[in-house]
């Protein structure tokens, strides 16, 4: 043989062992950087978290993937079936890789001079979504080569399908079937048919492509391939094959992706980052029960809503929205608002045999039509007044208007003479009375002024064209309930009146997207878990959440933990304090001249411990802080957890500090939670996807108190198991320990006194909802923050309203005027649930009647009497409080028989 040919076989020879050898080297590589699965415990999928209230509302979905294992015994054959028609019918014969499908797509990729198809089958498709990236190239199809060989060798055929279909992407945000067949027809799997199978079937090759929400028409005909394919491969039969041909699929609406309970629970998510950091929330597959109880929770936003909506329109109109100058503007608006309603309030859509989208109420042209045709046409009457034709019964959008929601409408005529505005709601008539416009006048908020004109003639605040927030207050309005008796006699003689009184209209108020903004936190005073948390009125246009986030003046809201402070340093219920006119100086390190006055500016003289917190007088409440002491007034509100941050001197009596509303409402629920101190608890549990349980505490204030030594621990020496002991000296901090940060008698005095300001004081208007509640209103100067917080023996809630910028909410917007009815209406629910109850009586109270005026004790028959607690020991008459007093080196600013020398 010639030497040049040995050479050649040689050159080749080693050519050939060089390639072998880089193709086993480079199989050997690639193995080692194949994920690790050798069997189904390695199988960790991230997963997203699930948020719940405590009665199983989903609150939120969070995480990188959304996906819900589903084991395969609990997937429908017949989804199965549609998966392997569409992607892999010859699933169960090969070993994972289809070789003739490879070469196949190989050579389409040599043609096309790139990676343009594959010939993956599901094992290579498994293998593919573990390796965790998108790349096509030959080195990824290698991966996947390999990858799917060792799947193949490691599991079963059932196993690969398991991975397969809770692995796989079918768009949407979906991976796996359970969490798509959810999210596109909000069904659990063994709900689904036959046409809905072939369809999310049909979505993995190219789930955008194929969308039914992006490319309905792309999606029918792959919906229809994969039937084909299945009835190809006799899955399903020749009626099965007609029947799901012919069926209508109903496709889930899908929403704006916000928070329910938005503020409350974004705060939950922090926290829980806080406690488990972000990946195990993203991917850890957590679910976490939070407190909230969502039946009360949608009370609470409501109640706010409507409370501070009611308080921003007494500030004043801001003005139509926008104004539309010409008919046709209006006409496009109309039509487009009506879509949008129609589209909003829709669940579900289905496709029709046009390939066209059609919601769940849909638009219907020819109502809409009939509509604008009975809009040009006016029916005229007594002093050329004309009213448009009334509505239409067969219309849609009239049946899902409620009266909660705000809406947009156009003016379309004004009228003076008679009072009155007539809107188009999507095209829909409406008619708004003075009622219901009269607060509209211009916006001119002053802490100064408090009566106001009313409006009577619209056209000085509208005019016709102009774009208004409504709402919808009655659907069946006729036009003689807004008119005045005089008009509607003359319109009697009118030939019109009776095609008139045919015509029905939308009654509607006229409103505002209020500026104000308003807080309600709602808690347990036993367990201190949180049912209702509002953070402000719309979280999608505001994260700022005024529960937590916002420090606020609490004014005179504050005044309960003054009078607490008082009663723990000697004064009782009847105890005499002057309210009179003076100078006073300021805590104890620092002085200061100060006057100030009442609310009213009125002085009372002599009244009762009882009457000065009723009636919510400033003057008595600093004479107490400046009698028992700045420092153990701020003791106190360390004791019953509030961090407060300021000057220590006596304006802190009126509340002249920040403070958030969780932590005061907190500090209240300690009374009815006879004097235990009360943490808030947001978080019930936490389990992970693998069942793990995640403790959580939320407890922090008993930690923080207990190391600045401000509050004593309960020891093992302790007899007592709630660690309170009954003083003798009447010194109740002695037996304080643990969480008993206050006496639990006194807690009992507190809860009677602050009964009576519901009773008798600033929070009369809830009077009528039960004797077993108490609370007390709050205003800061000029009136920049209104607040009320109060209590039953199950709830504890308060209520905040204001302006964030802290601008006044103008004169008279007290806590009673602008907090009260929002606590109320929350209340009133809240009481129903959780049943009306009397506070327990401790040991240790005796009840005795006084006269409400002297605090003297007197007969039952008394018509000024009043039963009032008091510590044992401390009631009139009682030789041990007379012998105590003796001995003090202070004593009540005003006593009993200095009141008497006075009348």
């Amino acid at each position: 043989m010639q030497p040049s040919i040995l050479r050649l076989i040689y050159f080749f020879g080693a050519l050939a062992i060089v390639a072998l050898l880089s193709v086993v080297g480079a199989l050997t590589y690639f193995s080692f950087v194949l994920p690790k699965i050798d069997s189904l415990t390695d199988y960790n999928p991230s997963t997203h978290s699930v948020i719940l209230s405590r009665d199983g509302e989903i609150l939120a979905e969070i995480g990188t993937e959304k996906r819900d294992v589903v084991p395969l015994e609990k997937i429908p054959k017949l989804v199965i079936d549609a998966f392997l028609a569409a992607e892999d019918d010859a699933f169960y014969q090969h070993h994972g890789v289809d070789y003739w499908g490879v070469l196949r797509a190989m050579l389409m990729n040599i043609k096309a001079g790139k990676v343009v198809q594959g010939g993956s089958t599901i094992t290579q498709q498994v293998a593919k979504s573990l390796l965790l990236t998108k790349e096509r190239s030959v080195s990824r199809k290698v991966k996947d080569f390999l990858l799917a060989l060792k799947i193949e060798e490691k599991f079963s055929k059932d196993e690969i399908l398991f991975l397969y279909l809770n692995q796989v992407y079918l768009g949407g945000g979906y991976y796996g079937i359970k969490t798509a067949v959810r999210g596109y027809y909000d069904k659990d799997l063994e709900e689904v048919t036959t046409a809905e199978a072939a369809m999310v079937a049909g979505l993995l090759v190219a789930p955008g492509k194929y969308s039914p929400y992006l490319n309905p028409e792309f999606a029918i005909k792959r919906q229809r391939y994969v039937l084909g394919r299945l009835h190809d491969t006799k899955k399903i039969t020749n009626d099965e094959y007609e029947n799901a041909l012919r069926e209508k699929i109903k496709f889930r609406v899908r929403k704006k992706g916000e928070f329910k309970a938005g503020y409350f629970t974004d705060w939950v998510r922090q926290r829980v980052i806080e406690f488990l950091g972000e990946e195990k929330l993203l991917n850890g597959g957590m679910k976490i029960v939070t407190s909230l109880d969502y039946e009360l929770q949608t009370v609470a936003e409501k109640a706010a809503l409507k409370g501070v909506r009611e308080m921003d329109k007494r500030q004043g109109y801001q003005g139509p929205i926008k104004h539309l100058a010409t008919v046709s503007e209006r006409e496009k608006f109309d039509l487009e608002e009506r879509k949008l309603l129609l589209e909003d309030r829709s669940n579900y859509f289905f496709i029709d045999d046009h390939y066209n989208r059609i919601n769940e109420i849909p638009f219907v042209q020819s109502i809409y039509d009939e509509l604008k045709d009975s809009s040009d046409r006016f029916i005229t009457s007594y002093l050329d007044a004309k009213f448009p034709m009334g509505r239409i019964e067969n219309d849609d959008l009239l049946k899902i208007l409620d009266s909660e929601t705000l809406y947009k409408a156009t003016v379309t005529r004004i009228d003076d003479d008679l009072k009155l505005v007539f809107v188009s709601l999507g095209g829909i008539p409406g008619i708004i009375s003075q009622d219901e416009f009269k607060w509209a006048r211009k916006r001119e908020v002053s802490e100064d002024q408090e009566f106001y004109t009313t409006i009577s003639k619209p056209s000085t605040i509208l005019k016709i064209g102009d774009v208004v927030w409504i709402s919808v207050l009655d659907k069946e309005l006729n036009v003689q309930k807004v008119l005045s008796p005089a008009v509607l006699k003359k319109f009697e003689t009118t030939k019109w009146i009776p095609t008139i009184k045919k015509q029905k209209y939308l009654s509607c108020a006229l409103e505002q997207v209020p500026e104000a903004q308003g807080a309600l936190i709602s808690l347990s005073p036993d367990t201190g878990e949180i049912y209702a948390f509002v953070g402000g009125n719309n979280f999608l246009e505001s994260q700022f959440n005024r529960a937590v986030q916002s420090l606020r003046q609490p004014g005179s809201s504050i005044k309960p933990l003054i009078y607490a402070t008082a009663l723990e340093n000697g004064y009782r219920p009847n105890s005499i304090i002057l309210d009179s006119p003076e100078a006073l100086s300021g805590g104890e390190e620092n002085e200061l001249n100060w006057k100030p006055k009442n609310y009213d500016g009125k002085y009372l003289g002599p009244i009762t411990f009882r009457h000065s917190l009723e009636q919510s007088r400033n003057i008595t409440t600093i004479k107490l802080a400046e009698d028992v002491g700045v420092r153990k007034i701020m003791n106190i509100f360390s004791r019953f957890g509030l961090e407060i941050v300021t000057e220590e001197n006596l304006s802190i009596a009126l509340g002249s500090f920040g403070v958030n509303l969780l932590d005061l409402v907190s500090a209240y629920a300690i009374f009815p939670n006879a004097g235990r101190l009360v943490e808030p608890v947001s978080i019930l549990s936490i389990t992970d996807k693998n069942g793990t349980v995640f403790q959580i505490d939320e407890k922090k204030k008993e930690k923080r108190l207990l190391e600045k030594g401000i509050i004593r621990p309960v020891s093992s020496a302790d007899t007592s198991s709630t660690g309170v002991d009954t003083p003798t000296s009447f010194d109740f901090t002695q037996g304080l320990k643990g969480r008993q940060v206050y006496d639990q008698r006194l807690a009992y005095v507190m809860t009677g006194l602050l009964k009576g300001v519901i009773q008798n004081g600033t929070g009369r208007p809830a009077k009528y909802m039960s004797n077993n509640i108490a609370g007390k209103t709050g205003t800061t100067s000029n009136y920049i923050d209104a607040w009320f917080l109060g209590y039953s023996t199950k709830l504890t809630t308060g209520v905040w309203v204001g302006f964030d910028n802290n601008k006044t909410m103008g004169r008279g917007e007290t806590g009673t005027r602008s907090a009260l009815p929002v606590w109320i209406e929350f209340m009133t629910q809240g009481l129903k649930k959780f049943r009306d109850s009397e506070f327990s009586q401790p040991s240790g109270i005796v009840n005795m009647y006084v006269h409400k005026d002297t605090g003297r004790q007197v007969n039952s028959n008394n018509p000024d009497a009043i039963l009032e607690s008091f510590v044992e020991g401390m009631e009139p008459g009682s030789t041990t409080y007379s012998d105590l007093k003796q001995g003090e080196k202070k004593a009540p600013l005003f006593e009993e028989e200095e009141l008497l020398e006075t009348q």
